[in-house]
């Protein structure tokens, strides 16, 4: 028998996943992940408690699906920024620019959505085979970051590093920030209070700086 709303409306086709996703995340924001239950998630998404199990085996893979979520909100967050900005640019357009706006993306979704962003990193779901989606909607992430990269090695073809080694370089520094942000750790150094923004800025231009070294003199 088919999932159903509490007033008997049968979903559409793809619906019901989406509804329960969208439940399981406003859960994982709102109380954490540990409060999160496929029978909670159902009872807000007012289906019967059995409806979740159509789509996930088990709480690991609803964790999963609104990871995977998190990583795709995360690309159209990125995507939004550069469009933004694009305005804001002056002509010809900064090789660097759409670096610029996959590490500003990232730095915001991170600030704005730390418990959606602290889940999208958990290690019990980064079994590929069990979690597909997951693993797609990060390939898609990094792959921003990929193309934001081939697109200065294209501009500037006299870069001698890897794309690759560019990549692990950009992505773990601002990750690096932003979960000793989230975390607070700031606080318990003598680093001390810092203005998020203005931190946030001057990390992405060290990695701008970072990347440019490598170009041939």
């Amino acid at each position: 028998m088919g999932a159903q709303h509490s007033n008997s409306r049968p979903y559409h086709h793809g619906d019901l996943h989406r509804a329960l996703v969208d439940a399981g995340t406003r859960i994982v924001e709102s109380h954490g992940v540990e409060d999160i239950s496929l029978r909670e998630v159902a009872r807000q998404a007012q289906v019967s408690h059995t409806a979740p199990y159509h789509y996930f085996a088990n709480k690991s893979a609803l964790l999963a699906a609104i990871a995977a979520a998190g990583f795709k909100q995360m690309v159209a967050e990125i995507q939004q920024l550069g469009t933004e900005m694009a305005g804001l640019e002056p002509q010809p357009l900064d090789p660097l620019f759409p670096l610029r706006c996959v590490g500003r993306g990232y730095v915001k979704f991170a600030l704005q959505r730390p418990s959606i962003f602290r889940l999208m990193f958990r290690p019990e779901l980064t079994q590929p085979a069990e979690n597909p989606e997951l693993r797609e909607a990060e390939s898609q992430a990094f792959g921003a970051l990929q193309s934001a990269i081939e697109f200065y090695r294209n501009i500037n073809p006299q870069i001698s590093l890897d794309p690759r080694i560019a990549s692990a370089f950009a992505w773990s520094t601002v990750h690096g920030f932003v979960t000793l942000q989230l975390d607070a750790v700031f606080q318990e150094t003598p680093v001390g209070q810092l203005d998020i923004a203005s931190t946030a800025e001057a990390v992405l231009k060290l990695i701008e700086g970072g990347i440019k070294s490598f170009e041939k003199q």
